[in-house]
Formats: C-alpha cells, structure tokens, sequence
C-alpha cells in the first residue's frame, strides 16, 4: 500500500471514529498501516500527508468541541448508568434500550410493554408524560409480568437523549421501584414527616425484615408495641397499609438513588482505613498545590511525582513503604484532587519550584526523588535545577529517550503509533486521545475497552486486566486520572516521547537508579541495561516477571531502588 493511500485509510478510521467513538480500532489500525507504508516519511516536515492530517484533524477537534458540548445520553448509555432496573421506552410503549436487569425481569415478553402496564391509569400516567414538558413530575406504574405473581412498580420520568433515526423522542425512562432501605431517607422523614428515631428504626426493620413480629423480636419490643408505632407513622405519612408504605418507601428510594459511573464500579481504596494518608494543601504564589503524605511519617523521606497517575497508589504499596521505614510526599498534578488548574504547557521546568516549596513546607532539607512514567522527567529535570535537595533519583517505568526514528519504530505498535505522532506531529494526538476519554466516560463498556487497549501490546499486564479486579481496578484509576486534563495528558505523551537525554546530565555526586519490569514492552530493558553500562553514577532494579503494574504488584524494587540498595 502507498504512503499516501494508507494516509487516506488513516482519516477514513478518524471519521468513522468521530462518528461513532466506539469504532477506534480502524483509525489505530490504519495508523500501523501508515507507518509501514512510510517508515522516514514523519521525519520529512514538507510530506503532502502531514499538510493533509493537520487539515483533517483539526476539523475534526473543532467536531468533537460542538459534538461534546451536547451532553445528551444514547438511550443504551443512559440505562447503563443505572442501578435498578432499567429501560427507555418511546411513546408507543416500544423499549429502546434496556440493561441487563430488566432484561432479564421482562425476558417472557416482546419488544413493546404495552401488553404488560397494568391499567388504564397507568396507560394515561404514562401518555400524560409523554405529551408534557422536560420539567413533569415522574409518574407511579405499574406492569404485571407474567412470571410474577404481583404486579411491579416503575418510576417513569421524561428524559432527554440523544435522538434516534427516525426518532426524536420524547423519551421516558422507567425504573422499577424496590424498597430498600436508604440512610439518605433519615433527615427527610424526621424533617418532612417528623418522624422520631424510634419510628425510624422501625421503618427501617420493616423494609429489611418484612413483618411486624420480626420487627418486634430484632428490637426487643412486643408485637403491640410496633404496631403502635406503625399506627403512627401510617398517619404521619397519609398512608393506610403496609402496602402502600411499601410502595411510598420504593418511590423515595428510587428517586433518591444516585446513577453509577463507570468510575462508581469497585473498590475506592484512598479511603482504606488500614494505610492512612494525609491530604495537604500549600499555596504557591498564588496557586493551591495539593499532595498526600503516607509511610513512615518520621522514615526517609521520598518525593514522588506523578504526572498523569494517582499519587495515593494502593494500601499495600502504602503500607509496604510504611514497613520499609519510608515517609512519602506526592503531589497531585495541576488540576487534580484539590489543586487549581494550570496551562498544560507549564511542564517540569515549571513545576519544580512547586516541588520544591512542599520539601521546604514539611521541612525535609534532602530527599530521595522518584518519578513514575512520565513523572520520571520530572524528577530528573527537578534534581538538576536543585541538586542540593536531592539525595538520588528513581525513574519508574519511565525508561530512557528514544533518539532516533529507528528506535520509535522498533516499539510495539500501540506504543509506536502514539510516540511517533507525539514526536513528529503532536497536534494530531489530542484528536484520537479525546475519543478515548469519551468512550471511557460514557460507558462501562466503553470504559472496559479502553482499559484492555492500554495493555493493548502487554501480555502480561492485559492478562492481568482481564483476570484480576484489584489491577483492573488500578488502570481504570490510572486513565480516570490522566483523562481529567486530556491537554496535560497528551502534552506529557509528547514530552515522554521526545528526545530528552539532557535530562540525564545529572549533577556530580546524585545517582540515577530506574526502576523496570523485565516484561515491561512499553520500553526495553536491554535498552536501559545499555544505558546503565556506560554510566556509573546510573544502575537498574528489575522486576522480574513483571510489567507496566510492577510497582502496584510488588514494590520491592522501588523500595531497593529509594534506598540505594
């Protein structure tokens, strides 16, 4: 295939990505296509294909500005997010879009839930919706289902989506409505409804228990004592039965219940008890910097700077460092966990005054420097402007520059792609890096593809994606984090890429010790092995066995590497 051709295939991958942001694996194929098509052709500024990328590709950014700042939801996304029950259905009662459990509620019947809504009530609840503007109330129904012996209650309200061919909504939503109990119900119904916390308890033991004796027996109260008080709340609430408390307290939930995230799936573990952080916050000459401090607080102490990833980590890597006798300082990046905003140009010439300023706040006259991925340029830019805060420097999968088009082309093909357009022509990058960020917030499907691309030429770190929840669950963060300033993310991409081996130039009497998983593809350790070889202020840790996740699954060679051992 012709360079020019495969260029061609190039900007048919990007359209067809622009409109469906989903569909990337043709734009990246295609780019691989390009680059074997025309090995030297990125080092030549005047090809006709570079001329015709900035051209597309900017049409396409300002594409994504407009399509981006309509915020409506395709019906399947807008399901997805729920955590009930869920579907989207049209004015004829056809179900659009439904997740998997009220598929599997409404698995017996057809496409249309005219059949199955229970009453003519309910039939003009719903047409009274749908015929009323973006601000009616959400209305009560109810379907029978065949397979049920009750009929089921769904809360249906109008919503706003993305419209659909030959489709321009309105559309509703239906969630169905289940009691369960919420603690965010407390302050309304002592508020609202001036319910005492003894009634409380006692609509909460209904909701979970079902009946009055259990309710009774879980209490320690007799039997005429709950009903009493269940007089009293069926009158402070206008309600005659137990099953109308059962369907009040289903509505208030549902309409109380928060949509999930993507980001909502799995384990939070910044907020695990058993490996304390503390979150700090300066303000340096006229900007809020925030960092976390964990470890030893009284160990040695380790300034560790991540550019484009979580600076809390995990618990173990936490707890590991605080066994290990090391007092952590990370800062978060511009933008990120407290910190204000910053122009994405500001890099590590720019922010290791900031550095700097934290060493000084927390009174550390000398600390180890660690850097992780990118960050690695950070803290080697950060020991050159002042070495005399700076007792040696770790570089965490950060590897060493590349000088030559060469060695770009030698790199696996996810990672080849990127770092060459990040050398030669960096303002086509922020285009396919904005699809991403779109397909990975939109959806949990969108969010998982994402999350098995950035593996996408690592076979161990995919397996483990794939396989193991905790390191899934540790990418996700890390491209959650990175892609809360896409301009930042991919401006550090291009510096990653760049040749920067002026940054090695370290100043006399500071060591340089990287720290690399042998199975880590992203940058080879022969590479960095000859690197060491001829420099002997410079050595490796390894990791054996291990890939991109090294430091999250065993931080031993980090540890060695801070404590020069």
């Amino acid at each position: 295939m012709s360079a020019r051709l495969a260029a061609a295939e190039v900007l048919s991958g990007l359209y067809d990505a622009i409109a469906d942001h989903t569909q990337f694996d043709g734009l990246l194929s295609a780019m691989d296509d390009f680059l074997d098509a025309d090995p030297s052709g990125f080092e030549n500024g005047q090809a006709d294909w570079k001329r015709m990328f900035r051209q597309h590709f900017s049409r396409a950014h300002s594409f994504l500005d407009a399509d981006l700042s309509d915020d409506r939801e395709t019906p399947i996304v807008h399901v997805d997010r729920q955590v009930v029950p869920a579907a989207v259905i049209n004015r004829r009662y056809d179900v659009l879009a439904s997740n998997q459990l009220f598929s599997d509620l409404t698995s017996e019947i057809g496409r249309s839930l005219g059949e199955v809504i229970s009453t003519p009530a309910d039939k003009r609840r719903l047409s009274q919706l749908f015929i009323s503007n973006d601000e009616a109330a959400p209305a009560l129904i109810s379907l029978t289902l065949p397979s049920l012996a009750t009929p089921i209650f769904v809360v249906a309200s109008l919503t706003s989506l993305t419209d659909l061919p030959g489709q321009a909504g309105p559309f509703v939503t239906l969630k169905v409505a289940k009691a369960t109990w919420n603690p965010d119900l407390v302050p309304l119904l002592e508020t609202a409804y001036e319910l005492t916390s003894a009634e409380i308890e006692v609509l909460e033991g209904m909701v979970e228990l079902g009946a009055v004796a259990a309710v009774a027996e879980a209490r320690g109260r007799s039997v005429r004592t709950v009903r009493t008080q269940l007089t009293n709340i069926f009158a402070k609430l206008g309600l005659a039965s137990q099953t109308e408390l059962a369907l009040f307290l289903a509505t208030l939930t549902q309409l109380m219940t928060k949509e999930k995230l993507p980001s909502d799936v799995g384990h939070s573990w910044s907020t695990d008890q058993s490996a304390e952080m503390q979150e700090c916050q300066i303000e340096i000459g006229g900007n809020t910097l925030s960092y976390l401090k964990y470890g030893d607080p009284d160990g040695l102490p380790v300034l560790l700077i991540h550019s484009t990833t979580p600076p809390d980590m995990t618990p173990d890597f936490r707890r590991a460092c605080k066994d290990s006798g090391l007092q952590i300082i990370a800062c978060h990046k511009p933008g990120s966990g407290g910190s204000n905003e910053r122009p994405s140009s500001l890099g590590p010439d720019e922010l290791a005054a900031d550095y700097k300023a934290v060493l000084e706040l927390e009174g550390v006259r000398k600390a180890i420097v660690a850097g992780h991925c990118s960050g690695g340029l950070y803290a080697l830019r950060f020991s050159q402007l002042f070495p005399d805060l700076c007792e040696r420097v770790v570089p965490v999968d950060t590897g060493v520059p590349f000088r030559t088009r060469r060695e770009l082309m030698a790199l696996p093909k996810s990672v080849r792609r990127t770092f060459l357009t990040a050398r030669y022509i960096p303002e086509i990058l922020l285009v396919p890096h904005r699809i991403f960020a779109s397909n990975f917030k939109r959806s949990s499907a969108g969010e998982a593809r994402v999350v098995d691309y950035f593996f996408d030429d690592s076979p161990v770190d995919r397996e483990l994606t794939r396989t193991d929840r905790t390191y899934y669950e540790i990418t996700r963060r890390i491209i959650e984090y990175s892609f809360e300033d896409v301009d930042r993310l991919v401006a550090d991409v291009c510096r990653w890429a760049g040749d920067w081996s002026d940054l090695l130039e370290l100043p006399d009497g500071i060591e340089c010790i990287f720290v690399h998983g042998s199975e880590n593809h992203m940058f080879s350790i022969d590479r960095i092995e000859a690197f060491t070889a001829q420099n002997q202020s410079a050595d490796l840790n390894t990791a054996d066995g291990l890939g991109q996740l090294q430091i999250y699954q065993d931080p031993s060679a980090f540890i060695r590497a801070v404590k020069g051992l």
